[in-house]
């Protein structure tokens, strides 16, 4: 079959066999559906304990934690049918990987990482198991419509997601594009408008400590790169903010952030479940 991508389409042998990945939403949708993998390749730190995330069933596979894109010899000798990666820098690094084997970098054109459904649901067609693709992802989205329905104050209401640098800096999404944004787009919460208005072109951007004030989004999702959520209590303004007042925030660590970032089939519900407490504290218009 043929399965278009952002660098134009690749040709995949039926059945494949011997499947390499990178990153969780690929592991996660073939283990989902009951396909095999033969290695995944991980960001080191970043990927939960023992590389592992909390949200991924156990399954059999060799995985190999990297930082950044794998070394291209590191993957050919696992010797692959074929290659899902999503990401990658350039249409060059794309190229080296196909002629190790046919390689599906991200899907569509315009995003750098693609959505949980459009992967589970390609990993479906790659793999003849379309109708269970289907399933699985309806069952997902069913999950989100609930959580719509159980918490009527919080529809419509704006967050704010990012990190905490060791400076004690604030990095946070920008765009309504961005996984993390979609995401909580599915619960029915908006991107605070105050935090989009800070990048022409939806980058995410640096805010120093002394700009916490423009965190007064009704719920806030962040994680410190270093250390835990008191890291937070140590800012100015940080215990004024409406979020923080009212109980609605939400702290992730390196280990479990990719559930926002990089959404899979298997941490949509695991998010789900990890921002209900805040949902269930933002405050209605009346």
């Amino acid at each position: 079959m043929t399965i278009a991508h952002q660098y134009g389409s690749t040709q995949i042998p039926a059945h494949p066999t011997k499947v390499v990945t990178f990153g969780g939403a690929w592991s996660d949708a073939l283990i989902k559906l009951g396909v095999p993998i033969t290695a995944e390749f991980v960001t080191a730190g970043y990927s939960g304990p023992n590389n592992r995330f909390e949200w991924t069933p156990e399954h059999s596979s060799t995985v190999v934690p990297v930082q950044g894109v794998p070394d291209i010899s590191a993957v050919a000798k696992f010797d692959p049918d074929v290659i899902l990666t999503g990401y990658l820098p350039d249409k060059s690094t794309w190229e080296r990987l196909s002629q190790i084997a046919p390689t599906i970098p991200v899907l569509k054109q315009g995003t750098q990482v693609d959505s949980w459904e459009d992967i589970t649901l390609t990993a479906g067609e790659i793999f003849g198991k379309q109708k269970q693709a289907a399933a699985a992802v309806a069952e997902v989205n069913d999950q989100l419509a609930k959580v719509k329905e159980k918490y009527p104050n919080a529809q419509g209401k704006t967050f704010t997601f990012g990190q905490l640098t060791p400076q004690q800096q604030f990095g946070v999404v920008t765009s309504d594009n961005d996984p993390s944004s979609k995401l909580m787009a599915q619960m029915g919460l908006a991107l605070d408008p105050a935090v989009k208005s800070l990048s022409k072109d939806g980058s995410r951007v640096l805010v120093s400590a002394e700009r916490v004030d423009l965190f007064s989004s009704d719920l806030l999702i962040f994680w410190p790169l270093v250390g835990g959520p008191e890291s937070f209590d140590k800012i100015p303004g940080w215990s004024s903010l409406p979020a923080v007042r009212n109980g609605s925030t939400v702290f992730l660590t390196n280990d479990n952030a990719a559930a926002f970032s990089t959404p899979s089939i298997y941490s949509v519900p695991w998010a789900i479940n990890k921002v209900e407490p805040a949902l269930a504290k933002v405050r209605g218009n009346a």
